[in-house]
């Protein structure tokens, strides 16, 4: 009985911590859906689109590696609960956003939800689990994320159609509930930080765990810019060609959901053939498939642009559980440094993007996050 219910508590904290990531990541993933109506309602060229996202970014990459040391130093649940109600707020308020600025601040509310929730449940979900079953922990948390993100372009085009644009603050109810329940049932997280992780000061904790793992987290940073290039702009350039707001949502879920199946096989291809091998690949074929996708038309070019960036993700757990074996002292810093870190610092390429879509249009912009992945191909196979 008792051994029982051991082995029922880290399934018990693995599934509130990937309610939580769902939850968060279901909010977090508003933005590219609700774009064409803000960019509507707020009258904003393609270059203040860009910035948006990289606002997004820029706040993520500043934040989530000290909210990492500060996940690390405590086992208290209070992070993995103020993160997605932090996100879901921060969507709630986008309606009411009177101008540009305002809107900024919202985002600015939502992302530092994503990077208050993702270090401590990232690291969490490895550290619970033990060593036998750390990288099937990883990937259902990851699982879990992508999953809600998948969802997210359906859930919001369904509010906005049958409740309209100003029905967002609904989105509060279920982080709200899901806070009560953590708080209840899982008060404190399931390990102990060491003492390790509670000695230095925030810069060179972060600066100790970015050298350890800088390759991977590399690898990460050209992945995540391509993939979030892609997702933010898609439903973009299908508006553009006649599509509409429900075909854009459509495109951002199918990528997401294929994602989720793509990384689950990609977990099993890396136990028998190797992780890099499985990386390398995925980074390999990525990329053509999505510059092919900017130059077919139609049906055929959405079918390249959704299974290429979709195979692309396919990496993500995989890097993610090598970079916490590579500091274990350290799991919530590794992973803010992996997800959070390189998804802000991959967010903030959009900015760019906007302006080279301004100039070039969004054609040419996607070529250019499409052959991204190629650079981190000779840095997978350096030895770390």
């Amino acid at each position: 009985m008792e051994t029982e219910s051991r082995e029922k508590k880290p399934l018990l904290q693995l599934a509130l911590l990937s309610a939580g990531h769902f939850l968060n990541d279901v909010h977090s993933a508003f933005l590219p859906t609700l774009l064409p109506e803000i960019i509507r309602k707020l009258s904003l060229s393609m270059t203040q689109a860009g910035f948006l996202n990289s606002t997004t970014g820029l706040v993520q990459m500043l934040t989530i590696p000290f909210m990492g040391v500060l996940a690390d130093r405590t086992n208290r649940s209070v992070y993995v609960i103020a993160g997605p109600i932090l996100s879901s707020l921060g969507i709630a308020l986008i309606p009411f956003a009177p101008g540009y600025g305002s809107l900024l601040l919202c985002l600015g509310i939502f992302s530092l939800g994503s990077s208050t929730f993702h270090p401590q449940g990232q690291g969490s979900s490895g550290a619970v689990a033990g060593e036998a079953r750390h990288a099937l922990f990883v990937s259902l948390f990851s699982g879990a994320g992508m999953l809600g993100a998948a969802f997210s372009p359906l859930y919001a085009v369904f509010l906005v159609k049958n409740f309209g644009y100003g029905s967002l603050p609904v989105v509060l109810v279920p982080t709200l509930a899901l806070g009560i329940v953590v708080h209840r049932l899982m008060p404190r997280i399931g390990y102990t930080p060491s003492r390790q992780a509670k000695d230095g000061g925030f810069f060179s904790k972060i600066w100790q765990v970015g050298r350890i793992i800088w390759p991977v987290w590399a690898i990460s940073l050209a992945r995540d810019a391509t993939f979030q290039g892609v997702r933010f702009f898609l439903p973009l350039l299908l508006t553009l060609r006649g599509g509409t707001l429900a075909q854009g949502g459509f495109s951002i879920f199918a990528i997401t959901i294929l994602a989720v199946a793509a990384s689950l096989v990609g977990g099993w291809c890396a136990d028998r053939f190797g992780p890099r091998n499985v990386i390398a690949l995925t980074l390999a074929l990525s990329p053509a498939i999505i510059f092919g996708a900017t130059f077919a038309t139609g049906n055929l070019s959405l079918a390249l642009f959704i299974v290429g960036t979709a195979l692309l993700d396919a990496s993500s757990p995989m890097t993610l559980a090598m970079g916490q074996k590579m500091a274990p002292h350290a799991r919530g810093v590794a992973s803010s440094l992996l997800m959070g870190f390189s998804w802000g610092l991959a967010g903030i390429a959009t900015y760019p993007a906007g302006m080279v879509a301004d100039i070039f249009g969004l054609t040419a912009t996607m070529r250019v996050f499409a052959l991204l992945p190629l650079v981190s191909l000779p840095i997978l196979f350096r030895r770390f």
